[in-house]
């Protein structure tokens, strides 16, 4: 199977993860890219890290800013040089080697007609958030906590006094006799007959 190469668009899949915050300023921002990158490393395998591009706009609000970094094994772009991530992701697309393994992560549909002109393909934002987080319950099934170990609050003597209290005796019958049968089932018939 040939190996997939992403590209995402990094701020509307925050948009789709709902990770972005209300208020928007530089510290948030950085922030919210943070969480989006350890979500991303925490879903996606370090192989697939390696061929994952993830392309930011670039906010005034921000603090400094390099062009290119390398944060868990992803290529985090930041389109200092373009008017706007799109542009960067369009110019990353059309440049690819193999754009047939390339998928686009977005939910733009520009940037989808963009991938589909080189064979590549389209992902929403949405529908890529929803495969991760169902991936990652698949990953890891829910941990069943330990029962707590419960100290038995009788000793062995009380424990076997219990026993005998609750044993059957042997001169018991444990065999229900005719006339019990017979009882039992003349009352089934009367509370049938009842409802």
């Amino acid at each position: 199977m040939p190996k997939r190469f992403l590209i995402i668009d990094g701020y509307n899949l925050l948009h789709a993860a709902g990770m972005m915050p209300g208020r928007i300023d530089g510290e948030m921002l950085a922030r919210a890219r943070a969480r989006l990158l350890r979500f991303l490393e925490g879903r996606i395998t370090s192989s697939e890290r390696e061929r994952t591009t993830i392309v930011f706009d670039v906010n005034r609000t921000m603090a400094e800013v390099s062009e290119r970094e390398t944060i868990h094994g992803m290529t985090v772009l930041n389109a200092i040089a373009y008017p706007d991530a799109d542009t960067l992701i369009e110019q990353l697309i059309r440049e690819h080697s193999a754009p047939k393994q390339l998928v686009v992560i977005s939910g733009d549909h520009r940037l989808h007609k963009a991938a589909r002109v080189r064979k590549a393909k389209p992902i929403d934002s949405e529908d890529f958030y929803e495969e991760l987080t169902r991936k990652s319950r698949k990953r890891s099934p829910q941990k069943q906590k330990p029962k707590p170990e419960i100290e038995n609050p009788f000793s062995e003597e009380e424990l076997n006094r219990i026993n005998e209290m609750l044993s059957i005796p042997d001169d018991i019958p444990t065999e229900p006799t005719d006339e019990e049968l017979k009882y039992w089932e003349d009352r089934i018939r009367e509370l049938d007959e009842e409802s």
